[in-house]
């Protein structure tokens, strides 16, 4: 760990290097043997950067196994990660403010120096370490002030195999999914790659409910956060979703039983996609000449008053802030919907996962946003440029309120109202959509600006019950 051990380490380093040219098939052999020795989440800070440390660096000799070694880095970022909730960390912050704020002005200049630290132990460690990904995609995607396109590219097709093996399936992380939010800033084609993969895996009719809905959760929530997605292609991408939702209701009113929920959460989860995009990109949609124009041919009234009633299983901050908006713009008018939903609702509950504790209304959808606010201090400079703070303007202060609405939630970007809620890893009895054509769809968003007017999709046996 400390300065007099780095001649060690560069005489390790060129050891193992010589090993592996004498022979080859020994850095298979070390693998194993880094995520064996991986320095456990409590061992102290230094330990763990010089440990990520190392690992890289070994890359420049290993290049063969730098997927491998990313799994494994990663895999132990997620452990920490998933133990220092987004919530948990705003809330050790703000204890620690409001405890100095009894300190005089003299005692807080002589603590300036820890000021960038976090107080929360397990974040503070996760953010030297993101710090370190960063400082590596940055080495190895950016050479002289410019992006390398082919180093860039293998890159970020590891780190896009590690994403769909480790970090999909890993419920509840707030920050390592970020390494991807930022190398997919560097070119168009990687964000592009992205969300083709998301949207790959949300149409596939093999892939579980559980995944499906995280990965159309991934989509909005990067074309929504995201300051280099232009809003072109947000729109060229919100079209596709719209096309999928009205194929899906063109199909579901001609069937019959259409009041069990459970057959339709993936629909529920792309339109409240849909709802959450408009939300964050309304203003630069409304700055294009035609921008309200496209979104009228969305006829998203006709997705919201189908029998499928979207509205009444949505996020309420997302349904509420959404209602403001539609009437603001007059795309739709949610309110008489909203009452009636409202009216009629029974007060069920349902319980989370097997957790018997904790229950929430039956009427809110299982909803994770990946790409909340970044809590962590050090490593935010590589994110902060490139990320979409939610703005609550007053563009809708003039408009009559219903007396109705006296239950409905501001948004604060504080904690971000719009906040991710737990995602259902309960497995449940199977429904599956008989009547629809078992395809799937690959499409290239860039290459979207005339989308099909009807886009396949397919049952899935793997669809899931989140609600009991």
């Amino acid at each position: 760990i400390s300065a007099n051990r780095l001649p060690l380490h560069d005489f390790a380093h060129e050891t193992l290097q010589h090993i592996v040219l004498i022979v080859p098939l020994a850095s298979t052999l070390l693998c194993p043997i880094a995520e064996q020795h991986f320095p456990f989440m409590t061992k102290e800070t230094n330990t763990q950067i010089i440990y990520v440390k190392n690992l890289l660096r070994s890359l420049s000799y290993l290049s063969i196994q730098r997927l491998r070694f990313l799994e494994i880095i990663l895999s132990k970022l997620l452990r920490s990660d998933v133990h220092a909730s987004r919530q948990d960390i705003i809330r050790e912050e703000s204890s620690n403010i409001e405890a100095e704020l009894v300190f005089s002005l003299e005692q807080l200049d002589t603590n300036d120096n820890n000021t960038k630290g976090m107080k929360h132990d397990q974040a503070d460690k996760l953010d030297c370490l993101m710090l370190v990904m960063f400082e590596y995609i940055t080495s190895t995607c950016i050479e002289n002030g410019t992006v390398n396109y082919e180093q860039s590219k293998s890159l970020f097709r590891d780190l896009l195999s590690v994403f769909n093996r480790i970090l999909l399936p890993t419920h509840d992380s707030s920050h390592v999914q970020f390494l991807l939010f930022y190398i997919c800033s560097f070119h168009t084609d990687f964000s592009d790659e992205f969300m083709n993969n998301c949207w790959r895996t949300f149409v596939s009719p093999s892939v579980s409910m559980t995944f499906r809905q995280a990965s159309i959760c991934y989509l909005c929530s990067l074309i929504a956060r995201a300051k280099y997605i232009i809003i072109r292609s947000v729109l060229n991408i919100t079209q596709l979703m719209v096309d999928w939702l009205h194929a899906y209701v063109s199909t579901t009113e001609t069937t019959s039983g259409n009041s069990n929920p459970n057959r339709h959460l993936p629909f529920y989860a792309i339109c409240q996609a849909v709802l959450y995009i408009f939300i964050y990109r309304h203003q630069e949609i409304a700055r294009l000449h035609d921008g309200i124009d496209i979104v009228l041919k969305w006829r998203i009234g006709r997705i919201l008053s189908s029998e499928l009633n979207p509205l009444k299983y949505s996020l309420p901050a997302i349904t509420h802030r959404f209602a403001q908006l539609s009437r603001n713009y007059q795309i739709a008018f949610c309110y008489s919907i909203i009452e009636t939903n409202n009216r009629y609702s029974l007060p069920e509950t349902f319980a989370t996962n097997d957790n018997q504790n904790g229950y929430l209304p039956s009427n809110i959808l299982y909803s994770y946003f990946p790409f909340d606010p970044y809590v962590l201090k050090r490593s935010l400079i590589y994110i902060q440029s490139l990320y979409n703070d939610y703005k609550d303007e007053n563009d809708d202060s003039n408009m009559p309120k219903d007396s109705d609405d006296n239950d409905q939630q501001d948004i604060d970007d504080s904690d971000d109202v719009l906040t991710s809620m737990m995602m259902s890893t309960t497995p449940g009895s199977s429904d599956s959509l008989d009547h629809l054509p078992m395809t799937t769809i690959s499409t290239s968003f860039k290459n979207s600006r005339n989308p099909p007017s009807v886009l396949p999709f397919g049952r899935s046996p793997g669809f899931r019950n989140a609600i009991n």
